[in-house]
């Protein structure tokens, strides 16, 4: 199973972004964030009712939001009372991929605001997340905005205080774990976003949470980068996979 988080960053008339991560990387699970409606992008995505397999909402005001696509399934949508086009949560039967074990699979695209600073709108989301997480497996993925991993001691950055409190409240809480650190133990954090006023500092502020008990099974978790990546968006996809 692939898991893929990818803030598009859209701006523009550009509707090319979900063609190259179909066309490169095959998501059987696709975290989006900051993009248009994925019918603008892909006409033959969903045929049909649109929301069988995808479920985007747009923030207020604007022209872009948050997106979920699951491959070969039917997606169940769950009405989050906050942060609208920012978190989108869906659910689906767990039969459809075996690392859930026929648990329901819970899945929540995130692209935190900056509401009285990224920490507590982090913090406001998990709150959120924890009212909706259900019963079954849970997945959350996006862009945080802010470091969502726990850098060596040899990095030039850090992970703040607020940044370890909201990890170890993902481990103890709600049981999950990253998945480019489970798969890439030791190495530093790698760059995901590349902003604007800064393109060469690591910042890491994009990935994926899953459970602890699917550690086991990632067989990779790298971040992808090139030029062409890097004319899209100024983040980078990071791309998990499950055997």
């Amino acid at each position: 199973m692939r898991v893929i988080a990818y803030n598009l960053r859209t701006g523009g008339t550009s509707r090319t972004h979900w063609g190259k991560v179909f066309d490169d990387l095959n998501p059987d699970l696709f975290l989006a964030q900051e993009t248009f409606d994925p019918i603008q992008h892909l006409p033959s995505l969903i045929h049909g009712d649109r929301h069988r397999n995808a479920r985007w909402e747009s923030v207020a005001g604007l022209k872009w939001g948050s997106a979920v696509y699951v491959k070969g399934g039917a997606i169940r949508s769950l009405e989050l009372p906050d942060f609208h086009g920012h978190v989108v949560g869906v659910e689906i039967d767990g039969s459809a991929f075996p690392v859930c074990e026929g648990r329901p699979l819970r899945i929540f695209s995130i692209h935190a605001p900056n509401r009285g600073g990224y920490q507590r709108a982090v913090n406001s989301i998990l709150d959120m997340v924890a009212e909706n997480r259900g019963k079954g497996e849970l997945v959350i993925g996006g862009d945080f905005n802010l470091t969502i991993g726990k850098r060596l001691a040899s990095e030039h950055l850090s992970t703040s205080k607020a940044e370890l409190a909201i990890l170890a409240r993902l481990h103890d809480e709600f049981g999950l774990v990253s998945a480019w650190q489970s798969a890439n133990a030791g190495i530093p954090l790698p760059q995901t976003l590349r902003w604007a006023k800064n393109k060469l500092t690591p910042y890491h502020c994009d990935g994926i949470l899953i459970p602890q008990n699917w550690t086991n099974r990632v067989q990779s978790c790298t971040v992808i980068s090139g030029s062409e990546w890097t004319e899209l968006s100024d983040h980078n996809p990071v791309v998990v996979d499950l055997s």
